[in-house]
C-alpha cells in the first residue's frame, strides 16, 4: 500500500477510538483510504509504508521487447517465449500492445493469376454431370 498524506492524521484519530466512517466524513478523506489505514493498523500495528519482499514481476522490459522484435518471422511466438523463459500469452500481449505488430506466422502459399483462376472455374464446370436424370456421365 502506498502511504497516503493523511496517514498520520487517520492513525491518530483511530488510536483515539474514533470510528473510521466518522474520520472519513468529518475530515473529507475517502472512506476506502481510511479503511485501508485501519486494516494496516490492526494487522501490523502501524500504517507506515512497508518494503516489498519479492522481486518485481514485470517482463515487459526494453531488452525483452528488442529480442521479440528481432525474432525470425517463421518462428512461432511460443518458441520465442520458451527461449526467453516467459509465458506465451505475455509474448503475444507484448507483440500486440507494445510493438503494434500482427502476431501471426507468415504463410508461404501459391499465387494464383487471373488465367489460372479462370482455368479452375472451367474445370469445375466441366466436372458436373449433365444428364437429365441427375446421374453421372457415362
Amino acid at each position: 500500500m502506498r502511504a497516503s498524506v493523511h496517514c498520520p492524521t487517520i492513525e491518530h484519530f483511530l488510536k483515539k477510538g474514533m470510528r473510521s466512517s466518522y474520520v472519513a466524513r468529518t475530515h473529507g478523506i475517502s472512506d476506502s483510504t481510511v479503511r485501508n489505514v485501519s486494516a494496516a493498523l490492526k494487522k501490523y500495528g502501524s500504517s507506515s509504508e512497508r518494503l516489498k519482499t519479492e522481486l518485481p514481476r514485470t517482463v515487459n522490459t526494453r531488452r525483452i521487447r528488442r529480442m521479440i522484435k528481432r525474432r525470425n518471422d517463421r518462428l512461432s511466438l511460443n518458441k520465442v517465449a520458451g527461449e526467453l523463459k516467459i509465458g506465451g500469452r505475455t509474448v503475444q500481449r507484448i507483440v500486440k500492445d507494445a510493438l503494434k505488430l500482427n502476431s501471426y506466422k507468415l504463410v508461404c502459399g501459391q499465387y494464383l493469376s487471373n488465367a489460372s483462376k479462370a482455368n479452375g472455374v472451367d474445370k469445375a464446370k466441366n466436372s458436373w454431370p449433365t444428364s437429365e436424370c441427375g446421374g453421372s456421365q457415362t
